[in-house]
């Protein structure tokens, strides 16, 4: 005899079983699993907010330098990029999908779209 790690009935089967069915196996797994995504959730989220705010100020601004504290009034957080892409020419850009950040004097960025 068997104890079912989810359900904890006694069942009958292989020595090695673990769950006394499948609903049980996956409802384990799904618990499981369902943490630690969480957080790959929460940083999704923040990434593609990133990427709204980023698109409607290049929709605005285009590639001018704007302010880095008007991006972040718009709800962009500077910490949550995707990548760094450096240019040909030597410049080095925060990514956020296909949108990029360059950072300028006096706290200002520029906002460029790699396409």
């Amino acid at each position: 005899m068997s104890t079912c790690l989810t359900c904890r009935k006694e069942f009958d089967g292989r020595s090695n079983r673990k769950f006394c069915s499948i609903s049980c196996k996956n409802k384990f797994h799904n618990t499981r699993n369902r943490e630690k995504e969480a957080t790959v959730n929460d940083i999704n989220k923040i990434l593609h907010k990133n990427w709204v705010t980023l698109h409607k100020l290049y929709g605005i601004y285009r590639s001018a330098p704007i302010s880095l504290d008007v991006a972040e009034a718009y709800g962009y957080n500077p910490k949550y990029f995707t990548h760094i892409h450096n240019s040909p020419f030597g410049e080095k850009y925060t990514m956020v999908y296909d949108l990029g950040i360059k950072n300028h004097i006096d706290n200002q960025i520029q906002i460029i779209s790699i396409d």
